[in-house]
């Protein structure tokens, strides 16, 4: 495949992944180290799943590769699929229309430019959100700003504390931490209360290991954090229970895309949230 130029193509938006990066993708999620991380990462799942069935939502899905290991070890629960890629759906449905067959439990796709809080949908158990891929354009930004003023304002002043000017560093990190807040509320949107979220995300090591900012900026992410910051203090919606770290290459997804060393070795945790 011919080298990519990540910036410029997910800057084009959410269809992003109906080019050659969901391709790059689908070529990177095929390899034994995914398919080790997404083994690993559904048992997490089905140790969650207790009782005789409901419903896992797998946010931004791409190809079903986790959901795949989740209706086998999970055969009674309805397992839905999410993402903004047709192709990637595509994929997906194609391995999916031979598993449903004597499956009493469904198995759904949706087609939604996430995050999308419109989407209809019974109110999950569990909601499975790994490896964070989701690309949203200035307008959509712009929009979720006037929604969730007191989260933007949260956000800029994180991305104040690390950028002091503002400057690309500064805008590129305030569009990463808001963002990132906004998806954290649409998958609290799509659990009942007491649900589980488990997050997946790339890892330069465990919780405890990461520099004061970076513990704080996935607190308020993730929707965990109810420190004040200066006037302002964030809204918890999830509680966080448990976060494990897991040393892999799968790392290198996000040097591939931002050639930055400091990725070359590293990991992903898997973080276990129930909604408030």
């Amino acid at each position: 495949m011919s080298e990519i130029d990540f910036t410029q193509t997910l800057a084009s938006g959410p269809g992003a992944y109906n080019t050659n990066v969901g391709q790059w993708w689908v070529d990177k999620t095929g390899s034994a180290v995914h398919t080790a991380a997404y083994l690993n990462i559904a048992s997490h799942v089905a140790q969650c799943a207790r009782g005789e069935g409901g419903l896992i939502i797998d946010y931004g899905c791409g190809t079903g590769l986790l959901m795949q290991r989740l209706i086998e070890l999970l055969p009674a629960w309805t397992v839905m699929g999410i993402d903004g890629s047709e192709m990637m759906l595509r994929g997906a449905e194609t391995w999916a229309c031979t598993k449903r067959t004597g499956r009493a439990a469904s198995i759904e796709f949706r087609l939604a430019k996430l995050p999308d809080f419109s989407l209809s949908t019974p109110q999950a158990d569990i909601v499975v959100f790994t490896f964070p891929n989701i690309v949203s354009g200035a307008s959509e930004r712009c929009q979720f700003e006037e929604i969730f003023p007191h989260d933007r304002d949260l956000a800029r002043l994180l991305a104040m504390k690390q950028e002091k000017d503002e400057g690309d560093a500064f805008d590129a990190l305030y569009d990463s931490l808001f963002m990132s807040r906004v998806v954290s509320r649409n998958l609290h949107a799509l659990l009942r209360k007491g649900g589980l979220c488990i997050r997946v995300d790339y890892s330069q090591g465990a919780r405890h290991e990461l520099g004061r900012f970076d513990q704080l900026s996935t607190l308020f992410e993730e929707g965990s954090q109810n420190e004040r910051q200066s006037r302002l203090k964030p809204q918890k919606f999830f509680t966080l229970l448990s976060s494990q770290y897991y040393q892999s290459e799968v790392i290198l997804d996000v040097y591939e895309q931002t050639k930055d060393k400091d990725f070359l070795e590293g990991g992903y945790i898997v973080s276990l949230l129930q909604a408030i």
